[in-house]
């Protein structure tokens, strides 16, 4: 699955096919920028938009008619006066999904009934900067931004939430993805460098375990943008992207190690991107309207 800043959804059951083999996009929200999806199970998808509304299906390959109405769940300002908005979801499960907004403050909301209303999410409020949210199990969930902290109870108050610091020398993760519960990758940039990446083999640990490596070559290839997107297929190869397409391999993470793969689509204009890796496979859909697959070899 997939969604768009016009509000549609589309999907594709063969991802290897190419462009052909995708849906036409349906609106499901009709007024506001789909700005995150997440399907446990072919039979629940919940998706978050930029003015801090939540909807869902439980069968998304039928279309717009499928999906529930936009519910509004976060209703906090953001810093130009308007809506914060909610910036990702991860649903580890049909019983948890969890969500981080734009706010000032920085806030998490969660629910166990992801296709209830409104009433059935709960707010956390934790300070700071969030941008991204990645929750291999019900039992761990990670949310990052200018720092990276860490619940193994998700659904509780804000003392169940334990902050492990930020980048090395500052910065904001843009993207983070943990696919275990031993393994998180965050790309991002900070004031020394448009691309960098803090990975932990121990998420539950502190802020020690966390290493914070630059990606890009010194001195950058002559394309490179700011890192704003992350997937791991596995514990040996997480993929990163630039904001021009270009992409970033590591086969060991936690210990650094990136090399330039160049880019994934020369002369993109594209200005943003989303990566989602499987064990054998990635899929990269990006703000140019272009999907891009990748196998991914042992």
């Amino acid at each position: 699955m997939a969604v768009d800043a016009s509000g549609h959804a589309l999907f594709t059951t063969r991802p290897t096919r190419g462009a052909h083999s995708w849906s036409r996009p349906q609106r499901v929200d009709a007024v506001n920028t789909l700005t995150g999806i997440s399907c446990p199970t072919t039979r629940l998808c919940v998706a978050v938009d930029d003015s801090g509304r939540v909807l869902s299906t439980a069968h998304p390959t039928r279309g717009a008619r499928s999906w529930s109405r936009p519910r509004r769940i976060d209703s906090v300002q953001g810093t130009d006066g308007g809506n914060a908005g909610l910036l990702g979801i991860s649903c580890p499960t049909v019983t948890l999904c969890v969500a981080v907004d734009g706010a000032a403050a920085a806030d998490v909301l969660s629910t166990t009934v992801p296709r209830g209303g409104a009433g059935a999410w709960h707010m956390v409020r934790l300070g700071g900067t969030l941008t991204s949210v990645s929750c291999p199990s019900a039992g761990l969930c990670v949310v990052a931004g200018s720092e990276h902290v860490y619940s193994s109870d998700p659904t509780g108050g804000r003392s169940s939430w334990h902050f492990t610091g930020g980048p090395v020398g500052g910065g904001v993760i843009s993207d983070l993805d943990c696919p275990d519960t031993t393994l998180c990758v965050g790309v991002g940039f900070g004031d020394t460098s448009p691309g960098l990446a803090v990975a932990t083999a121990l998420p539950r640990g502190g802020s020690r375990h966390w290493k914070t490596r630059d990606v890009l070559a010194s001195p950058p290839p002559a394309s490179a943008e700011l890192l704003d997107a992350v997937g791991c297929a596995a514990q040996t190869l997480c993929v990163a992207l630039d904001t021009a397409d270009d992409a970033y391999t590591s086969g060991n993470p936690v210990k650094g190690g990136w090399s330039w793969d160049g880019a994934i689509r020369p002369k993109s204009a594209s200005q943003q991107n989303a990566i989602s890796c499987a064990p054998k496979l990635c899929v990269v859909v990006d703000s140019a309207g272009v999907e891009t697959t990748g196998i991914v070899h042992s």
